[in-house]
C-alpha cells in the first residue's frame, strides 16, 4: 500500500508533489482477522539468524551457495536482501533439517520478528479471531506512521 521510492520520484517529477496516501480499504479490512496464539515448541527449534556463530556456519555449509550470488560472506544485510534464491535456500534446508523457524530483525524497524515453518509448531489458539475495525488503536497509529488512510 506504500509507493516505492521509484513510484514517489516519478510522480514528483511529473506534478511536483508526493502521490496521494495509501488507502487500506474496507475489503482489505474485511479480509483479515486477528487472532491470539500460542507456540508449543522448544526454543532451539528456532534458528536465531541474528546470532553471529549460525551465520557462520550457514556460510560455511551453504559457500558455494553464496558464491555463485557474489556472497563474500552470510552478514545480517545479505540475510535482508532480495536474493530470495539464498534465503529461500537456507531456509529449504533449515526445515530439512527439522528445524521450526528463524528469528530475525525487521528490515523496516528492526524490531524481533519470527517466521516459522509450516507443520513444524504447535499453535495453540485462545480467544476468538476478530476483525479489524477502523478504530482499532494500533491500526491508527501504524496507518498515521506509514501514511496511509483508512477508508470508512
Amino acid at each position: 500500500m506504500r509507493p516505492d521510492t521509484s513510484t514517489i520520484a516519478d510522480f514528483r517529477s511529473l506534478f511536483g508533489t508526493a502521490p496521494p496516501a495509501g488507502v487500506i480499504t474496507a475489503q482489505w479490512l474485511a479480509d483479515r482477522r486477528l487472532a491470539r496464539a500460542r507456540l508449543s515448541t522448544p526454543e532451539e527449534l528456532f534458528v536465531d539468524l541474528e546470532n553471529p556463530n549460525v551465520r557462520r556456519d550457514l556460510e560455511q555449509k551453504h559457500a558455494r551457495l553464496l558464491a555463485s550470488h557474489d556472497m563474500q560472506h552470510l552478514d545480517i544485510s545479505q540475510l535482508r536482501s532480495t536474493q530470495r534464491v539464498v534465503t529461500q535456500t537456507i531456509a529449504l534446508d533449515l526445515y530439512d533439517t527439522g528445524k521450526a523457524g528463524i528469528i530475525y530483525r525487521s528490515t523496516i524497524d528492526n524490531e524481533t520478528c519470527v517466521a516459522v515453518f509450516e507443520r513444524r509448531v504447535t499453535i495453540t489458539p485462545y480467544g476468538a479471531p476478530r476483525a479489524l475495525h477502523t478504530s482499532d488503536p494500533d491500526l491508527v497509529a501504524i496507518s498515521a506512521e506509514w501514511d496511509l488512510h483508512l477508508e470508512p
